[in-house]
């Protein structure tokens, strides 16, 4: 498998780690894939044992195990929040961040198992009943797994015994009674007679109050019991109280259950005929309060009461309007001729939506209030699938912990079926890639933009991230993670690749990056008036300076010679164009344009098919302005050197002031003179002129080591003049520059008559 590039430990943000939970799903992938492509290479030649081809079909990648990873994340963040927090537990911020990260871990515990289902529903082409009743089962087998109740009283102790020892003390009262008559005090003339528990039906007679109360709490114990889906320890505890009856009516429950995997109709037969008893058991009026609960639960009969004690639990008044309108479905589709008059009463609505409405609606009550939280909100929707509404309401005021969900979400669906709307996905994947990108995540966004369906989509909103990023070590980290990043879309295009095509995608991601900064700059870069030729190695470098020319770097840390040649040359025409000869300078700073142009040239003798672009007035303007640098750096240096006290006593001092003449010397001669171009010639009018002034001044500052060069000087001076040689003194006219030049003229010949005629007849 390829090495990760998201790197996460423990203590990185989740951001990373949901992250790192998407790349490894595609690296998963693309393991399969090329598995998968080496083995049909290999069945040119050999076959296939079973026990590969069973690992190749294990090894097979699915959304679900990214989801279930994300499940594994948000429930170790809910576990180090208590664990932080043991001693703060009444600490509301405390509890509203575990509330938050439970809930998303029951969130995603829930997409998991709920697309496993209608994925295998819709592969069988399972009718619309049939899937609204799967999706009701796993809703609710998700609702108990995810419940709790307190431990279940089983030890030795007092209490314990008590509500074992089923109507101990009506025992002791039937057995005392005789002898309390024979003593002259009231006997309790109203207690049952036998002990069976149909005895108070059968009799209209009461068992001991306190009896009452024991009864009361082991029923609310075994209703409980049942609200988890608990039903084997349901009955074990109902026999273990002596409430065999109740055992054996939840028995009958459980064997139910385990028929369905064999026998399908006749078991959902059985079970409309046991919901029938069971709600007949639910009308007796004689029944205690937790009993009846029981039955009703059961049976989906009158659910008020159960409702009413489910109103402080939003997912235990789920809970049960959920079972009630199963059984419904069950007693709809599987009528029976038995026990026509026992009619089972409609459930309140016939659909999860409309179960969902109910709690909504249900005001005053704490399971209403609860279904508004963000989180449960997403819950409801992947329930009813109506996620899209979910991410339309999404934008810039969207908590970051609700846009990751949403996002991760469409994401999976997006892989789990057919997009009805690509928009939508492309709107929340820019969204929270931005939002990672304010929360200076840039690492993690191509991992993002792969989930993109359409390159040219991915490709504006990388292009955008891509021209905010200035630093070196940044570009390099996002290309590194760019070109590793593959998606898996259905049969979709991938945003970058390994192969030429995908070099393909992340080399077009590139060319709009920087083509959307050339075009968002192109108005700082207009003249207004007289340029001011600026070169000062102490300023600051303008912040549209530093974006126009770090966006170019991207062509060159990616080795596309070609289009750096061409943005170079846009960059250095418009810093040339406003006179910006320290941000030319900065730009050029690490770059060799005449090996750039080298590059190009091997890259196009090695891709025959290629059509050059760039043809050779480009080669050469570039070589121009490679050499025009060489010589702002050399002038600079000059400037810096000049600075310094003593600084002319060096001893290679000759050998640099030779380097710079001759340099600057062919800069005058022959910068741009040779192409037709006329923005070139422009350039020529305006930095011709500072050429010879800076060496002038040069040569000026370097009399106190030889005095030839102030006839050097004058030398330039007379060739200025002579404008029948060359454009020199044009120039000067042109770029309204002529009284500087005549000014300096002056100033030199003041310097030169410093040491009397003999200074001036060595000139």
């Amino acid at each position: 498998m390829d090495e990760a590039l998201v790197k996460y430990d423990d203590e990185v943000s989740v951001e990373t780690q949901f992250a790192k939970a998407l790349e490894d799903y595609q690296l998963s992938l693309n393991t399969v894939n090329n598995n998968n492509n080496n083995n049909n290479n290999n069945n040119n030649t050999t076959s296939l044992s079973d026990d590969q081809m069973d690992q190749d079909n294990v090894q097979q990648a699915i959304p679900q195990d990214f989801i279930r990873v994300f499940s594994d994340i948000t429930a170790k963040r809910a576990l180090d929040i208590k664990t932080e927090n043991i001693n703060d537990e009444e600490d509301t911020y405390v509890e509203e961040e575990f509330e938050h990260w439970d809930l998303e871990t029951k969130l995603w515990r829930l997409v998991e198992n709920l697309y496993y289902s209608r994925v295998y529903q819709r592969e069988s082409f399972a009718s619309k009943n049939e899937m609204h009743k799967s999706d009701l089962l796993v809703i609710l087998d998700w609702i108990q797994f995810n419940s709790t109740i307190e431990p279940i009283p089983n030890g030795d102790d007092e209490e314990s015994l008590k509500l074992r020892n089923k109507w101990a003390n009506t025992r002791i009262s039937l057995s005392t009674s005789a002898y309390s008559s024979l003593a002259g005090h009231d006997s309790k003339a109203n207690l049952v007679e036998k002990l069976d528990v149909d005895a108070p039906l059968r009799s209209n007679k009461e068992i001991d109050p306190k009896d009452h109360e024991i009864d009361s709490k082991n029923f609310e114990i075994i209703y409980k019991l049942l609200l988890i889906g608990e039903v084997k320890s349901a009955i074990d505890y109902a026999k273990d109280t002596e409430n065999f009856s109740m055992a054996l009516i939840l028995a009958g429950e459980l064997n139910i259950r385990n028929q369905e995997e064999e026998e399908g109709d006749k078991a959902n037969y059985n079970k409309a005929v046991w919901i029938k008893l069971v709600y007949n058991l639910s009308k007796n009026p004689n029944i205690g309060y937790y009993e009846k609960l029981i039955y009703n639960y059961l049976s989906g009969g009158e659910i008020s009461e159960n409702l009413k004690l489910a109103s402080y639990s939003y997912e235990e008044y789920l809970n049960v309007l959920i079972s009630q309108l199963l059984n419904h479905d069950i007693l709809k589709d599987h009528k029976t001729s038995e026990l026509n008059d026992i009619v089972v009463p409609n459930p309140q609505v016939n659909s999860l939506k409309g179960i969902l409405n109910i709690i909504s609606d249900a005001t005053g009550t704490q399971a209403s209030e609860e279904s508004r939280h963000p989180i449960r909100i997403i819950t409801a929707s992947v329930m009813i699938e109506e996620v899209s509404s979910i991410i339309e309401s999404l934008n810039e005021e969207t908590s970051d912990d609700i846009l990751r969900i949403v996002t991760h979400l469409a994401i999976f669906l997006a892989l789990i079926e057919p997009l009805e709307n690509p928009d939508q996905l492309n709107a929340i994947i820019t969204l929270y890639v931005s939002r990672l990108a304010e929360n200076n995540q840039n690492d993690l966004i191509p991992i993002y933009l792969s989930f993109i369906p359409d390159e040219k989509d991915a490709r504006e909103i990388y292009s955008i991230i891509l021209s905010s990023i200035t630093d070196k070590s940044e570009r390099a980290k996002q290309l590194q993670i760019a070109k590793r990043i593959t998606k898996t879309m259905g049969n979709q295009d991938e945003l970058v690749e390994i192969d030429k095509d995908q070099d393909d995608k992340l080399t077009n991601a590139l060319k709009r990056t920087v083509e959307r900064v050339i075009e968002e700059t192109a108005p700082n870069y207009e003249q207004s008036g007289p340029i001011l030729v600026h070169d000062d190695d102490d300023s600051e470098i303008d912040e549209t300076d530093l974006r126009l020319y770090s966006a170019v770097e991207w062509f060159y840390e990616n080795k596309m010679y070609e289009d750096a040649i061409k943005a170079t040359i846009i960059v250095i025409r418009r810093f040339l164009l406003m006179g910006k000869l320290s941000s030319l300078k900065k730009f050029a700073d690490d770059k060799n344009f005449k090996n750039l142009i080298s590059d190009y040239n091997l890259q196009c003798l090695s891709n025959e098919d290629d059509i050059e672009s760039i043809t050779e007035d480009m080669k050469i303007e570039l070589i121009n302005y490679s050499n025009f640098v060489e010589g702002l750096k050399l002038m600079s240096q000059w400037r810096k050197f000049a600075a310094e006290k003593n600084s002319f006593n060096v001893s290679n001092l000759e050998l640099s002031l030779n380097k710079t003449n001759q340099l600057l010397t062919d800069l005058l001669n022959d910068w741009l003179t040779d192409l037709s171009d006329p923005m070139l010639k422009e350039f020529r009018i305006l930095y011709i002129p500072y050429i010879i002034l800076e060496l002038i001044t040069i040569y000026q500052n370097a009399r106190s080591k030889d005095w030839k060069y102030i006839k050097l000087a004058f030398e330039l001076i007379n060739k200025v003049a002579d404008d029948s040689q060359n454009d020199f003194l044009q120039c000067f006219k042109s770029s309204d520059r002529l009284k500087e030049f005549l000014s300096k003229i002056g100033e030199l010949s003041i310097i030169a008559s410093e040491g009397g005629l003999d200074t001036l007849y060595c000139l």
